[in-house]
């Protein structure tokens, strides 16, 4: 995977999970800035569909030096005809041409199966990272489509709502498997629920205020997915949702968000102590925190891991991820 990296240690997250989530198995093999190389047998085109904070997924052939490019790339055995695609990561090894590279490596393929730069069979990328990469491509994320169904660019909006992008990462921490139950109890514009359709869940949201839930019905119509929607208090859930598989929320943190005057750290133990009530053992809270100490409030839960995104001055979110003991 070439991930993107507004926070790379989600995007590593996101990957092994997605592959545990549709395949039997996601395992670590080769980490790298920007890199991630995880032995999996899960889908490679559904695992491409799910990802959210990645820019493309290759099938893994080979690591090596800048200085043995060249080499490992003469024996690379790919169908053809090829295009090749050399690229860095930031400004990984910058003294090197990479359209001088495209044009050497690409000649010695083309000697042996052709190249077409415009419908190849094959398109054989090069990475440059502190290591060079090569690899098949499997398939590009279509990261245009999260930024489509940002809510400025749907019917109901919010001025902090959470990017489509990190919901559909929350929504693939969580681990849940298509058609199981995935429930955002403070669903505001309707982000989350919206992308846990999208990936194949049962959606469901609720959030107190009956504006939210009209509009993130509207949002989620405007989007072609339907899921179900409550106007509830996260105290009274286990009244009306009665079991999920897993949790995926964006509580408010105060400011512009409203907490109908109770203080965050209240609302946050009271959501821990109901949303227990709703789920198994084992099962996952993915919750995003302005301030990583309330997962003290997390009675019921263990805290597995946690990534941190600079937003603004302001605010920095936590990306908290819970197994319910």
């Amino acid at each position: 995977m070439e991930l993107s990296m507004e926070c790379e240690s989600l995007a590593r997250s996101e990957a092994l999970s997605i592959g545990r989530t549709i395949g039997s198995r996601s395992d670590a093999v080769l980490v790298d800035e920007g890199i991630l190389v995880i032995d999996t047998d899960a889908d490679p085109i559904a695992f491409v569909e799910r990802m959210a904070l990645c820019h493309s997924a290759s099938e893994y052939m080979c690591s090596c030096n800048p200085e043995d490019v060249q080499e490992f790339s003469s024996a690379i055995d790919v169908p053809g005809p090829v295009r090749v695609h050399a690229t860095r990561i930031g400004t990984a090894h910058e003294h090197v041409d990479l359209a001088e590279l495209n044009s050497s490596v690409g000649a010695v393929l083309g000697d042996a199966v052709g190249v077409d730069i415009h419908n190849p069979c094959s398109e054989v990328r090069i990475v440059f990272s502190d290591k060079v990469h090569i690899g098949r491509l499997i398939g590009s994320v279509d990261r245009a489509a999260y930024e489509r169904r940002k809510t400025k660019n749907l019917p109901f909006n919010h001025p902090i709502s959470l990017h489509p992008k990190f919901a559909r990462c929350i929504v693939n921490l969580v681990e849940v498997r298509p058609g199981k139950r995935i429930l955002d109890p403070f669903c505001g514009t309707g982000a989350i629920v919206t992308e846990a359709a999208l990936a194949g869940a049962e959606a469901i949201g609720s959030d107190v205020s009956e504006k939210m839930v009209d509009g993130a019905r509207s949002n989620m119509t405007s989007v072609g997915v339907k899921g179900r929607l409550h106007i509830c208090d996260v105290g009274s859930i286990s009244d009306v949702v009665k079991h999920v598989d897993g949790i995926a929320t964006d509580p408010p943190y105060g400011r512009s968000s409203s907490t109908n005057g109770e203080p965050v750290p209240d609302l946050i133990r009271r959501a821990f102590g109901s949303l227990s009530k709703i789920m198994d053992a084992g099962s996952r809270l993915v919750m995003v925190m302005h301030d990583p100490a309330l997962a003290d409030c997390a009675e019921d839960f263990e805290l597995i891991e946690s990534h941190e995104l600079w937003v603004h001055r302001s605010l920095t979110r936590h990306f908290c991820v819970f197994v319910r003991r």
